[in-house]
């Protein structure tokens, strides 16, 4: 998967209703039965490589720091 497929991933996955107060790391790359939102696919390295690519755009916002980061998109409404 090539980086940019990764960053859409992300996005769709941060666009989707049930993020609408953002993610945690985790619920980017697992995503449990019940819940209908897409999947980040790819080794961790790779998305948290992306990830900062798109904090770094301004695409994303973050808040919280270490494993309590919560990443959302930029201009959400919540």
């Amino acid at each position: 998967m090539t980086n940019t497929d990764m960053k859409r991933e992300i996005l769709a996955a941060l666009s989707h209703p049930e993020a609408e107060d953002g993610l945690y790391f985790n619920n980017l790359i697992i995503v449990h039965e019940e819940e209908e939102r897409p999947i980040v696919r790819g080794e961790e390295s790779e998305v948290i490589e992306a990830l900062r690519e798109l904090v770094k755009a301004g695409t994303v916002v973050t808040t919280g720091n270490g494993q309590e980061t919560i990443y959302k998109l930029k201009g959400s409404l919540h």
